[in-house]
């Protein structure tokens, strides 16, 4: 069943060529920014053309020409209540400049999660992806869609995190779009102060005060304000879904007002905003610890392992001897590499000490030995390992990556991330395999408990805006 057009001949023109030409006249209008990266997500409106077509078109120029294998359209749902999210499983969309096929692999990937729901009636009649995709037909070339309607603002990060893995494990150039206008319908003055205070928001790529802006300006009684983002929960689950496949950067690209058309009323304004949520290239300085290693951060070879883990025990058993540190030589060149490394303990499937260092100061298997000792007989929360249990322990060893600082805990990904919190003079640090933790499988309570446990802070701390908070991932390996 093909999905054919709902608004064409309402929101823009029926007749091939006029609509080909009108976005023709839009696109023109418009430039590329520098963005300095690869645009993961944008945000475009989705009213008629004569009012937003211009905004609409500040997004699409971003993209012009890239070649863009899949376009994720999330938007909301006009006509209908949704619980999670709908997907079109239908046939191809079509407009009048064509028809455009459906991505079907990342579409079932997507429904195997029971947060998908398939619903293609929710479609039929809806504008806020339909107006979207002439400005994709004018733009791209020989790329598909994913159809997503999403209105409930409880199941966006869920929803994120499984588009988030559907796309890393499609290895496609996937695009995503967030369909949303802004205010509705207060004055043009009342509008547009409350549309740039959101766009700042959007700036600021963070999406739990996004929620809280929206809440802010909804309270306050402003006439005739029905929404800040009619779109709210689809901006949302593209941000978070933006941040999980790497941008690390907002930018914020068009803004305009429906006051601005021949046919607008000032006395009742709908609000428009078009951004970019982009991957940027390179990283600054001080966040690089050693090119060589982030580039085989997870591709220590068997060998690799097996020799690290030998150090390590001989290190210890050495050391419990003669009280000496132990000079180990190599030829393995990637333990020749500077590396970050914590050494963990575990007797009978207990903690029996874990030190480590967040920064890639000495050859990885110097770091290991030194590590290794330190966690057998230096780490305050245990007695120091005896020669006789040093056959009951087994050593698990973590190489990090380079620590990447977050502007917000949302970025945090559950049993994925490490975690680095900081404040004035004290930190502390969490590795990945915490989560495994019963207690600790969650983010709040993994986070207090770093904040408590391991920085000494008040367990609340990371919610705090004077806090750093950072994120790495580990290449862990251990004894059988």
């Amino acid at each position: 069943m093909t999905r054919v057009p709902a608004v064409a001949g309402q929101f823009y023109p029926a007749n091939k060529n006029e609509l080909s030409k009108i976005v023709d006249e839009f696109l023109s209008k418009t430039k590329k920014q520098n963005l300095n990266g690869k645009i993961i997500g944008l945000i475009s409106p989705h009213a008629g053309y004569v009012f937003s077509g211009q905004t609409a078109a500040w997004s699409y120029k971003q993209i012009e020409g890239e070649k863009i294998d899949t376009v994720i359209l999330i938007g909301p749902s006009h006509n209908y209540p949704i619980e999670g999210a709908s997907l079109w499983t239908g046939g191809n969309f079509s407009t009048p400049l064509g028809e455009i096929e459906i991505d079907k692999q990342l579409t079932n990937e997507l429904l195997s999660s029971k947060i998908f729901q398939t619903n293609s009636d929710v479609h039929i009649p809806e504008h806020s992806l339909e107006v979207q995709l002439p400005f994709l037909q004018k733009t791209l070339k020989n790329f598909r869609i994913v159809a997503i309607l999403i209105n409930d603002e409880q199941s966006y990060k869920e929803v994120a995190k499984v588009i988030a893995r559907a796309v890393n494990n499609s290895k496609k150039y996937v695009l995503l779009v967030a369909s949303t206008d802004m205010t509705h319908y207060p004055k043009k003055s009342d509008a547009e102060i409350v549309d740039k205070d959101i766009l700042k928001v959007i700036e600021k790529f963070k999406s739990d005060q996004l929620i809280k802006a929206d809440e802010k300006w909804l309270s306050k009684g402003i006439i005739e304000l029905h929404c800040t983002l009619c779109g709210l929960t689809a901006v949302l689950t593209v941000m978070e879904a933006s941040k999980i496949l790497g941008a690390d950067k907002s930018v914020i690209i068009n803004y305009s007002n429906s006051a601005a058309s021949a046919y607008g009323d000032e006395g009742r304004v709908v609000g428009y905003g078009a951004a970019a949520f982009v991957k940027t290239t390179g990283s600054p300085k001080s966040e690089v610890r050693n090119p060589k290693l982030e580039e085989k951060e997870f591709s220590l070879t068997k060998e690799s392992q097996k020799e690290l883990l030998k150090i390590a025990r001989n290190s210890i058993e050495s050391y419990l001897n003669n009280g000496k540190i132990p000079k180990f030589k190599t030829t393995n060149s990637e333990l020749l590499n500077n590396g970050a490394v914590f050494v963990t303990l575990e007797k009978n499937h207990n903690l029996r000490g874990c030190i480590g260092t967040t920064e890639a100061r000495m050859p990885l298997h110097q770091a290991v030995t030194e590590l290794a000792i330190a966690a057998a007989v230096e780490d305050y929360r245990f007695s120091p390992i005896t020669k006789n249990e040093l056959k009951d322990v087994k050593i698990e060893i973590s190489v990090l990556s380079p620590l990447k600082k977050i502007s917000s805990p949302d970025e945090i990904i559950e049993g994925k991330h490490g975690v680095v919190v900081r404040k004035g003079f004290r930190s502390g640090l969490f590795l990945p395999q915490v989560w495994e933790h019963p207690e600790l499988s969650k983010k709040e309570a993994f986070l207090s408990e770093l904040c408590w446990q391991k920085a000494g802070l008040e367990p609340d701390a990371w919610k705090k805006e004077d806090a750093d908070l950072y994120t790495f991932t580990v290449f862990a390996f251990k004894e059988e």
